[in-house]
């Protein structure tokens, strides 16, 4: 076999261009041979293995979205009534995260997102409101791909690609799959095309010579048509789908840009722009492959780009396959030969995605019949509210609910505490290991409060990869011309992340081989035939069974035959009924929900699922949310660890501190206080008053009997008919004014505008809160109101 001759560059330069990729192997074309690139892996000092690997790693920047927060609202609240009364703090509706009842919402310029969301959990018809968290990027025996090979010791290598001109085979091997007698589990099993991986990362190159036949095909979409043809929100879904969309490591995210295309094609051109940190130049194509920018200044560029197409390697690349252009064996082997791999988009070029769009990608994944859903990513929770990550939970929650095994990446700060979503019951929680059958250094392991299932081979790994712009910029830098973003490649890496994806692969195996398996079940299965490490840190321990270091054990790729087993239901329980007075914000409770009572006679619960009216409001055995006055009848459904589940409700009754409400209010009619007299009145210079009144006897005027509203706050906006036309809009910023304040003793709110040109204006209230509950604004009597000044 013809083989390149190896191109080397002083090490020098790679340093100082700060690039974190170990080796690059870059194809010139579809089927050529291979030529390696060496690239100093010490972007800085001493680097630490991790420094390589984006699956968790702490690339700096903000941990929350800083433009928009996000919402759910109750199953009973008008989402247009509710958007009108949100306006009044600068809210604006975004897009409602795919599959779930949450809603983005933009923030004004310039606000913390996370006191923008303590606001809005104030606002009627709210159950919830957080910030947007952003997560980080984490037939022939034996196969006959080239780099499928063996090495005891893959830190040395025969030849040192830094000094001199090397074989480029001589540095690829694939050690990990000989390290877990991967040989042995294919003699019974090498995948089904039933069983899909999805892939939720930062994109896959849908035609890389390694996975183009294993990529997963919607058979509900047509191509290219234009339509959205399963009726899923997505058109031309056929292989995937993007909830990043043109997102290219930024702050602005734009829900309209999602799209069904996870792939990341090359194409597209290079532009001089001064603004372009930090070389005057960015790559424009695809977002998917990165522009040569550091958008979010962590000196990171574009390392988001090969995430996904590593991982997908690593899990199912088509194995002991043959070029059909140069007719010999190619590439490398996959953990699962023949699983369908499905492409989930929500990691952006530069590594990181915010929480509602990996919310989506679960979702979708789950809808469109993925079997296995790959998380090489996660968030440090010694660094999260966990009010952030609950978007998160509740998508894994009702996957694991529909039996999805959920295999997560333990994280890389090296320290007791795995990272969410490993910390999860409901997920299979993989570290990192090395040739000496260790914990991986970098290997985040257990804390008290979570289970690590087991460690698989994550230094050194080599897989499929792809160009990024970035990479383009760099060869050309260093005198290698011709380079394309978006050409088919394999790297090096190390991580948590590339651990993972050899897992997902072996559970595809096993559900191949057990298509009725449940993850109990497959979980089992890989626990108990891993080895057991002893000495998981090599300082001469002797840790016999479960340790926290490296769980059961690290993987053996042992593809059993699982028999079904009787399961036993598992408990719900509640917790007893109970009365809440509103002590705190107006009508509104902060209520815990505790389901700790709750057990599985034969197993282990895996999910929590709190509902009002049959719609989710909460995960998690514990739970906090804000109730209205009222009645509140509120299930909890657990499911266990084979799918059985059961109910149990309990009611709350939120009781207003000062008696229901006139009108019917509390209960009755959550959203509403009772109806409502405004009483409006301006004089010159806009010496506006507003009179709030409650309408007592419900007699639909002002009259004696209204009682005054004394000490509500409320928010109008006065808006000046700009053009006119009669029309009001907040068109020109100068000539719209928001007002607020509390009501006097009388009911009243004064505002005067001086100087305030003549014309035609309008008043409206669009937030009037009190010690009661929450303002209607379709029970009002009299707003708007026009006046002329």
């Amino acid at each position: 076999m013809q083989q390149n001759s190896v191109l080397k560059f002083p090490a020098i330069i790679a340093a100082m261009l700060g690039v974190l990729l170990i080796l690059l192997l870059p194809q010139a074309a579809k089927g050529a041979e291979p030529m390696v690139a060496p690239v100093d892996s010490a972007a800085e000092p001493s680097p630490s293995p991790q420094s390589y690997e984006l699956g968790t790693r702490n690339m700096g920047g903000p941990r929350v979205a800083s433009r928009h927060i996000l919402v759910k609202l109750h199953p009973w609240t008008d989402e247009h009534r509710f958007l009108q009364v949100a306006r009044g703090q600068g809210l604006q509706r975004l897009s409602r995260v795919y599959g779930s009842n949450w809603l983005t919402l933009s923030i004004p310029a310039g606000a913390d997102p996370r006191q923008a969301a303590a606001a809005a959990r104030t606002l009627p018809g709210v159950l919830q409101a957080t910030s947007d968290p952003i997560v980080r990027i984490n037939d022939q025996i034996p196969p006959r791909d080239p780099i499928y090979q063996d090495d005891d010791d893959p830190s040395t290598k025969s030849c040192d690609p830094f000094f001199e001109i090397c074989d480029p085979w001589a540095l690829v091997d694939q050690w990990g799959l000989f390290q877990v007698e991967a040989e042995g589990g294919w003699t019974v099993e090498r995948g089904s095309q039933q069983v899909v991986i999805a892939i939720l990362d930062s994109g896959t190159d849908l035609d890389h010579d390694d996975l183009w036949g294993n990529i997963w095909t919607n058979p509900g979409e047509i191509p290219d048509n234009g339509i959205d043809d399963d009726g899923n929100g997505l058109v031309d879904d056929v292989h995937g789908a993007d909830f990043a969309g043109d997102n290219v490591g930024g702050l602005s995210d734009n829900p309209a840009s999602q799209d069904g295309n996870p792939d990341i094609p090359p194409g597209g051109s290079w532009v001089e722009d001064p603004a372009a940190y930090p070389f005057g130049i960015r790559f424009d194509g695809d977002p998917g492959v990165g522009d040569a920018v550091d958008n979010n200044f962590d000196q990171a560029i574009d390392l988001g780009v090969f995430h996904g197409t590593f991982v997908a390697g690593i899990a199912g690349a088509m194995t002991d396959n043959v070029n059909p252009e140069t007719l010999m064996f190619e590439g490398m082997a996959g953990a699962c030969w023949h699983c369908k791999l499905m492409p989930v988009r929500f990691i952006n070029a530069e590594g990181t995605g915010y929480g509602s769009d990996a919310s989506s990608a679960i979702y979708y994944a789950v809808d469109m019949g993925a079997d296995v859903i790959n998380a090489s990513w996660g968030i440090d929770l010694n660094a999260a509210d966990p009010s952030e990550i609950q978007i998160i939970a509740e998508a894994i929650d009702y996957a694991v609910s529909q039996g999805v095994i959920f295999v997560a990446a333990a994280g890389n700060s090296g320290t007791p505490g795995l990272h969410f979503p490993a910390s999860m019951p409901g997920t299979i929680a993989v570290g990192s290991s090395n040739w000496l059958d260790q914990r991986s250094e970098f290997s985040s392991f257990a804390g008290l409060d979570d289970t690590l299932d087991v460690i698989a081979p994550g230094e050194l790994i080599w897989s499929a990869g792809i160009f990024s712009a970035y990479d383009a910029l760099l060869y050309d830098f260093l005198g290698i011309p011709g380079v394309e973003p978006g050409t088919d490649t394999y790297f090096g890496a190390d991580g948590t992340s590339f651990a993972t994806p050899l897992v997902s692969g072996y559970a595809g195996l096993i559900l191949s081989q057990n298509p009725g398996a449940t993850p109990s079940q497959v979980r089992q299965a890989i626990r108990s035939n891993a080895v057991d490490i002893l000495d998981p840190n090599g300082v001469g321990d002797s840790l016999l069974g479960y340790d926290a270091y490296s769980g059961f054990g690290r993987v053996r790729m042992v593809v059993p035959t699982i028999e079904p087993e009787p399961n036993l239901t598992p408990v719900a329980d509640a917790g007893p009924d109970r009365t809440v007075t509103d002590s705190a914000k107006p009508g509104v409770e902060t209520v815990n929900l505790v389901g700790t009572a709750s057990y599985d006679p034969d197993g282990t619960i895996v999910s929590y699922q709190w509902l009002e009216d049959g719609q989710p409001i909460a995960t998690g055995e514990t739970a906090t949310v804000n109730l209205p006055v009222g009645s509140h009848t509120i299930t909890l459904r657990v499911t266990d660890d084979q799918l059985a589940s059961s109910t149990d409700a309990v009611v709350v009754q939120i009781n207003d501190k000062n008696g229901d409400p006139p009108g019917g209010g509390g209960g009755g009619s959550p959203m509403s206080m009772g109806v409502y007299a405004i009483d409006w009145s301006a004089k010159k210079n806009l010496d506006v008053t507003v009179n709030i009144r409650r309408d007592s006897n419900e007699s639909g005027q002002l009259d004696s009997g209204d009682e005054p509203v004394s000490g509500a706050n409320v928010t109008f906006v006065l808006t000046y008919d700009t053009n006119l036309d009669g029309l009001y809009t907040c068109s020109a910023p100068d000539l719209c004014w928001t007002l607020q304040g509390p009501t006097d003793n009388s009911g009243k709110l004064r505002a005067k505008l001086v100087q305030a040109p003549g014309g035609t204006y309008q008043a409206e209230i669009t937030v009037l809160t009190h010690d009661l509950d929450s303002w209607d604004p379709a029970l009002d009597l009299e707003n708007p109101e026009s006046f002329t000044n």
